[in-house]
């Protein structure tokens, strides 16, 4: 008989790096924003920077570290619901 499913512990250690790349991937570019902020520049153009980096932040980066949280979680979902299914034969 061939294996078919997953090995439920290598799921939960991808699971845990996907959320943990989530994490590091906002960690590093939030400390750009103190950066950004501290530039020398003063005018309509550098207002109109830091508002685009702010919503860069709140938007794309915030979706995609949501995104891989989400994805950490369903696949330890997956891992549980594996093991559940292979402990029931």
């Amino acid at each position: 008989m061939a294996f078919k499913g997953m090995n439920p512990e290598e799921g939960r250690e991808i699971a845990m790096s996907i959320s943990e790349t989530g994490q590091k991937i906002m960690e590093i570019v939030g400390d750009m924003t103190p950066i950004v902020n501290g530039v020398e520049w003063v005018g309509a153009d550098y207002d109109t920077y830091r508002e685009e980096w702010n919503t860069f932040m709140g938007g794309p980066v915030a979706n995609l570290v949501n995104g891989l949280q989400e994805k950490g979680k369903a696949l330890e979902a997956h891992a549980e619901q594996q093991d559940t299914t292979s402990n029931q034969g």
